[in-house]
């Protein structure tokens, strides 16, 4: 069990070292210029990572764009809106409108495998457009098909101008006369207008935007022209996650290459079947643009946040380094006070080059050189005696001084002995069964070893002392060790 004990605890990760405290208040040194670095860091470094949230949570961060060519099957691309509209060009508002006069009709007509399976009359919509007239919106159809690994295009739309005929006609509809037929043609300018509406992403905050490209085709009577439209399209990949989570994937008609082309009236009415002035061929392009988006996400932020504080915290390096200087001219000061008390005592002045111009104890001005060859002695000493194998050898030497003095009996004796818990029994009765006598004498009682021992040479108890032991005897015969060397402060 205790094997097994002892093996839980070699797999601990989280064992806490023995930090040794440099004194009763710290275990590291702190000062106040370090302080200051710290709080002016940590501020800037939140005010940074607040502003940098703001920034994220605005949509002011650009997003990674990269594009390349792309073969798409369309799956994605919605037709389902106005995509194209048509209208007259009816810059003065006394022209005659040829779809509402019923000089000509706009017919739409889908192909199934490049055979004509379906032809319909489209009837003005309820938008007007910029010129006050009506607008003609179409649905588009379009549908592909995958051969040899190559998308073709089989299902398309044609959007014809044509002159009005009866048979064209809901019931209790009526073309226009004539006169107002002949009218039309000879009007200065007669121009019917292909919108196509476009989408694409805002990059800078992932919002869908429209715009919109206009095509113009002349009506003629003796000319039919056609406009072969092909359709651009881009697919967009968009990665908006705050940090997990599949890309939204987006596709829109973002383009068009026209083909104009002019032909005869009877090339377009052996065509199509019937006197055709103009036709809009609507088909999709195979290739297209895929954009992948990707926003900045939790892990861009941190990054970008970590990179910045990182950058702040190469001052850290500074003021460890001014704490280490600090904390050895301070350990070296104590030092040299734990052997001359009166050190502390010392009141220094320094100019501005940080050269020492004057130095006073107890209003006694003392000789500069020689107080700058003292500490200079006396601080090459206590560095020599603060490195560890000096204090290792000075401790070998206390023990044979001990030893000097006592048997090795006597030495071993001192593993046994500490002070006893006596004054804490609740009876009698002796805590400790080994002890078979009291102290009753004077000097039994000095030899038995109490609290006090404890602390006996600490600084705590050098600051007692000081204010207890500070009178000196005037007799000098009465003079000991103790008498001799102490200080007054």
């Amino acid at each position: 069990m205790s094997s097994l004990v002892k093996h839980i605890k070699k797999i601990d990760f989280f064992g806490a070292p023995l930090v040794q405290h440099i004194d009763k208040e710290q275990s590291i040194y702190k000062s106040i210029l370090g302080g200051i670095i710290t709080f002016l860091i940590c501020s800037v470094s939140l005010f940074y990572t607040v502003w940098v949230i703001y920034l994220w949570h605005t949509n002011q961060f650009s997003p990674k764009i990269s594009s390349s060519v792309y073969v798409s099957n369309f799956s994605l691309l919605d037709f389902n809106y106005d995509l194209i509209k048509l209208c007259f060009y009816k810059y003065d508002e006394n022209m005659i409108d040829p779809f509402e006069t019923k000089v000509l009709l706009p017919l739409i007509t889908y192909t199934e495998n490049y055979t004509y399976t379906e032809t319909k009359l489209l009837s003005l919509s309820n938008e007007t457009s910029y010129y006050g007239n009506k607008f003609i919106i179409p649905q588009i159809r379009l549908g592909f098909t995958n051969f040899n690994n190559i998308l073709i295009t089989t299902s398309e739309t044609y959007i014809q101008i044509v002159r009005c005929t009866p048979e064209l006609l809901v019931e209790g509809e009526q073309c226009a006369s004539e006169e107002i037929s002949n009218k039309f043609f000879s009007q200065a300018q007669n121009i019917i207008i292909m919108q196509i509406k476009y989408k694409q992403i805002n990059s800078q905050d992932g919002s869908i935007e429209s715009s919109i490209q206009e095509f113009f085709v002349s009506i003629e009577q003796l000319n039919c022209y056609t406009l072969n439209t092909f359709l651009q399209s881009s697919f967009y990949e968009v990665k908006d996650s705050i940090l997990f989570g599949s890309p939204k994937q987006l596709e829109y008609v973002n383009g068009a290459l026209i083909q104009p082309q002019t032909n005869t009236i009877q090339y377009c009415k052996q065509a199509f079947g019937v006197e055709t002035y103009a036709s809009l061929y609507v088909v999709m392009k195979g290739n297209q643009i895929k954009t992948i988006l990707e926003y900045p996400n939790a892990g861009d932020l941190l990054a970008n946040i970590g990179s910045i504080v990182s950058l702040l915290f190469m001052f850290r390096h500074i003021i460890v380094f001014f704490n280490s200087y600090f904390l050895n001219e301070k350990i070296i000061h104590d030092m040299i006070t734990y052997y001359y008390p009166q050190f502390s005592k010392l009141q220094i002045q320094k100019n501005w080059k940080n050269d020492i111009i004057k130095v006073t104890l107890q209003h006694q001005q003392l000789d500069l050189n020689e107080y700058k060859k003292f500490y200079k002695d006396i601080r090459l000493k206590i560095e020599t005696k603060l490195t560890y194998v000096n204090m290792l050898y000075e401790i070998s030497r206390m023990y044979i001084l001990i030893r000097s003095n006592k048997p090795q009996s006597d030495i071993k004796k001192c593993h046994s002995i500490g002070v006893k818990l006596g004054h804490l029994r609740l009876t009698t009765l002796a805590i400790d069964p080994l002890s078979k006598v009291e102290p009753h004498s004077k000097e039994q009682e000095d030899q038995t070893l109490n609290d006090e021992d404890i602390g006996i040479l600490s600084l705590q108890e050098r600051k007692k002392q000081f204010k207890i032991n500070n009178i000196v005897d005037e007799e000098l015969e009465m003079l000991d060790f103790y008498d001799i060397n102490r200080i007054q402060l």
